[in-house]
């Protein structure tokens, strides 16, 4: 397994509306790509961040996401209520536990 973490800063006044589209991406993405086992979406209104942790089958698979189409929209579609640059992390699973 491969994580790959990406996080927004959204502009002022913006979270919820980020939050909401990152969301919303996040679970039609999850539906349409089997690699993709799956996401969390964690924020912090305080400072505007909104970060999307997401765990893939591999590596492969993880940067695959970086040439996606619908990644792209969704890019395009955040960008403008963003108040910098994107930031994707690629990590490596050291633990996973669940209940």
């Amino acid at each position: 397994m491969h994580v790959a973490e990406f996080t927004l800063h959204a502009k002022p006044g913006h979270f919820e509306e980020v939050a909401e589209i990152y969301s919303e991406f996040a679970s039609s993405f999850l539906s349409n790509h089997p690699a993709l086992e799956n996401v969390l979406i964690l924020g912090d209104e305080a400072t505007g961040t909104v970060r999307g942790i997401g765990v893939f089958s591999s590596r492969d698979d993880a940067d695959a996401v970086n040439n996606d189409p619908e990644f792209a929209s969704f890019n395009d579609l955040i960008g403008p209520l963003l108040a910098s640059p994107s930031e994707r992390v690629e990590l490596q699973l050291l633990h996973h536990y669940a209940k």
